[in-house]
């Protein structure tokens, strides 16, 4: 409970120390000096463009976080993110962002029916459709849902050529269509400018690919491989959970 206290502070201080201090000095600069109304006029649009600034830093930082924590699947900052800023946010376009990080972070670990309930609460602008598409297909497949349902989700993917090629080998190994499957989780392995972690569910269904093909050594490295890329709470990833579709 302290220690949620402190965080909490921490992160209202994180938010407000500089205006407040920058508030005091601006107002405390424009009582001393010896200047006219027309310099403290000055004084005030130079605080307005300096706490413009600060929060507009601050915006992107928090967005910069975000991106940094899908692109590597810190399952932990994920869910952070989204207790912290769901609260605060009501409109639907603010709030999407942090219900797709908490689908994906549900989905990292294993949690796909959590993953869907999120991704129905969310309602993704045209930026993250693609990734909530292939989180909803995914948790489709690892439920062993109807594979129509996800092959229609199919099209709202290929904005980023891996999250599309992910998609349509995850539906290709649902339907047994593993020759398919691998090609495109290859691509998608090899592409390095994707993120980790859609990297590390590539590798996840290539050790069952290859599990599938009485290949041992092949499973083994892709599995070592998806848990390297993993972070320590992706249970999913790492093996800690599989639910096989």
């Amino acid at each position: 409970m302290a220690g949620d206290a402190i965080e909490r502070a921490w992160q209202i201080l994180s938010w407000w120390a500089v205006p407040v201090m920058m508030t005091i000095a601006y107002t405390l600069l424009a009582a001393t000096s010896d200047t006219n109304t027309t310099g403290k006029v000055w004084m005030a649009i130079g605080l307005g463009f300096v706490l413009v600034a600060w929060f507009v830093f601050r915006a992107l930082t928090e967005a910069a976080a975000l991106t940094r924590a899908l692109r590597v699947g810190d399952t932990a900052r994920l869910f952070e993110l989204a207790e912290r800023h769901l609260p605060r946010k009501r409109r639907p376009a603010d709030r999407a962002p942090f219900l797709v990080a908490r689908a994906f972070a549900h989905a990292l670990r294993g949690e796909f029916s959590e993953a869907l309930a999120a991704l129905d609460e969310a309602r993704p602008g045209p930026d993250l459709q693609p990734l909530a598409a292939v989180v909803k297909i995914g948790a489709l497949v690892e439920l062993g849902r109807s594979a129509a349902e996800a092959r229609a989700l199919v099209v709202q993917a290929p904005r980023t050529p891996a999250l599309g090629w992910l998609a349509e080998a995850q539906i290709a190994w649902r339907d047994d269509q593993l020759d398919t499957a691998s090609q495109l989780f290859a691509r998608v392995i090899d592409d390095v400018r994707t993120g980790s972690a859609t990297r590390a569910i590539a590798h996840v269904y290539a050790a069952r690919i290859a599990d599938a093909r009485g290949q041992a050594a092949a499973s083994t490295r892709h599995r070592a491989a998806a848990v390297t890329l993993a972070t320590p709470d992706a249970t999913w990833l790492r093996g800690q959970v599989d639910r096989p579709g």
